[in-house]
């Protein structure tokens, strides 16, 4: 399949599941409002969240599927689903493991992060509700050991929606079991809520689990766990935990740094990602999955695909950079999330868009760089950005006494930093990444962004005025209309400057 094919098809099922985990966001919001209370459930969700994301960004379906795939062409199918048993019950084992250690230190955790000026009850609370929670982990992983073994068999698209089965049954569930211990939705209904996402957890499984079945698949308890394969999918996932996770690591340093900032900071970071996350969801992962398939002329691939999230990135940096606090108050002003907690979402998903470019260019080369398996110098990125990420929140937080913003804008810096240092480093040990295919493509998707730009700025000023005071059809019709005026601009110059992206998009829906 074509790189565009292949980024099409993956847009797709990501952006469903992105659609829906930002339903699930609006769902809180509405119903809690940016309050100390959804503070709690945010920071008692992060931590299993954090290891959702490194699994779910690919370290270990990644990792599993690039040896399985393997052993499946050099011994046969059988070969791969023992592999696949040993790797089951090794994981199955290890998440047990963590599972109870999280809940048993839930406590102690809660504690250090709640060091602050914070009750007891908040706290407590806290806790309660990350120990509901931790199970969902174990569910997570498993579910991405799933997604790897379909993918070795040539399924991708169930694999990637199971995100949305695990949005959609966490929403429904916790609607149902938040309802019944508090009609009125209260703090106290954050424990159904809860209850949901462990819930959903499973439900990323069982969607996936008639399609592997089919496969050939039987699951078998496997201990004998002393065998090289397995080794090397471990040491292959390390540091691609490293290489994809410096972001996720950032916003569980956030969290911590936000709890001792105003009431609502960790709900304001929270909410804000989720939008930053769509258009990288979009464009970012997807065609960072596909650049990095092994093919030969990997420097062409590794520009096309920067090539291709640009065409897409400049402009929904562009948007939410100029249009942010519109788009929050658009998706998100509902129920008790009001025009206060609308400004400040905003200002933080601003500062947020500063690093959407970077993100999305790492989704590119990150997948590249892990398959020449040079194994640790992740680790030197990752010790670089954490050390950025805690001395800037560090000084805007306690020297500075700065709010939520300037805690997504350490998150800009550490993406854009880690971008530009497997860029750098892949164009060393590629001895160059096709500069001039690169940049003919940029400076004209740049053009083409200078106009939409200022399409967005004029709609701003002149048109969007006390946009927070109108009604939800009418800011719906707003925000569609500025930027649907500014896409339609973006395009029409991208056309004319014959944007090598736009003919490829074009060419391919011509086809079909």
């Amino acid at each position: 399949m074509s790189l565009m094919r292949n980024s099409l098809v993956a847009s797709g099922a990501i952006f469903a599941c992105r659609l829906t985990g930002m339903a699930r966001e609006i769902v809180y919001t509405s119903l809690f409002g940016a309050t100390g209370a959804l503070d709690a459930f945010y920071t008692a969700f992060r931590i299993p969240n954090l290891l959702r994301d490194l699994f779910a960004e690919g370290a270990l379906s990644q990792s599993y599927t690039s040896v399985a795939s393997k052993t499946r062409e050099a011994q046969g199918e059988a070969a791969a689903w023992e592999l696949t048993n040993k790797v089951a019950t090794q994981l199955s084992s290890l998440m047990i493991a963590i599972v109870t250690l999280g809940i048993l230190f839930a406590g102690p955790v809660m504690e250090a992060l709640y060091s602050g000026d914070h009750s007891l009850t908040e706290q407590l609370f806290a806790t309660d509700l990350s120990r509901i929670m931790w199970p969902f982990i174990g569910f997570a992983s498993l579910s991405a050991l799933i997604m790897g073994a379909l993918n070795m068999v040539g399924v991708f698209g169930l694999p990637m929606l199971a995100s949305a089965a695990f949005n959609v049954t966490s929403i429904l569930l916790g609607l149902l079991i938040g309802y019944f211990i508090d009609p009125s939705f209260g703090p106290k209904a954050l424990y159904g809520f809860a209850c949901g996402v462990t819930i959903g957890g499973m439900a990323q499984i069982a969607v996936q689990l008639p399609k592997l079945s089919k496969t050939g698949f039987r699951w078998k308890p496997n201990f004998q766990w002393d065998d090289p394969r397995v080794r090397k999918i471990w040491g292959l996932m390390l540091p691609s935990v490293l290489a994809s996770g410096v972001t996720q690591f950032t916003i569980f340093i956030n969290t911590g740094f936000a709890l001792d900032l105003q009431k609502g900071s960790v709900t304001a970071l929270t909410t804000a990602f989720r939008l930053w996350q769509l258009p990288v969801g979009l464009f970012g992962v997807a065609t960072g999955m596909v650049v990095g398939d092994g093919r030969k002329e990997v420097a062409v691939h590794i520009a096309k695909g920067l090539r291709l999230v640009a065409f897409f990135a400049v402009p929904a940096f562009l948007i939410l950079s100029i249009l942010g606090t519109e788009f929050v108050s658009a998706v998100y002003q509902w129920g008790r999330f009001n025009q206060e907690a609308v400004r400040y979402t905003g200002e933080v998903l601003g500062a947020y868009s500063l690093g959407l470019l970077g993100y999305a260019g790492t989704k590119v080369v990150q997948p590249v760089f892990l398959a020449l398996e040079k194994r640790w110098v992740p680790l030197i990125a990752a010790a670089v950005a954490l050390a950025i990420s805690i001395g800037l929140n560090y000084c805007f937080v306690y020297i500075l006494h700065k709010n939520a913003a300037w805690l997504a804008l350490t998150t800009s810096v550490v993406t854009t930093f880690n971008f530009l240092f497997y860029f750098f480093y892949l164009r060393r040990q590629l001895g160059g990444v096709d500069g001039r295919t690169l940049l003919s493509g940029l400076v004209k998707i740049m053009a083409a962004g200078i106009l939409l730009g200022a399409v967005c700025w004029a709609g701003k000023a002149w048109f969007l005025q006390g946009f927070l005071n109108w009604t939800f059809p009418a800011r719906v019709l707003g925000i569609s209309l500025v930027c649907g005026c500014a896409g339609i601009v973006y395009l029409a110059a991208a056309f004319l400057l014959k944007t090598p992206e736009l003919e490829a998009v074009r060419a391919k829906f011509l086809k079909r």
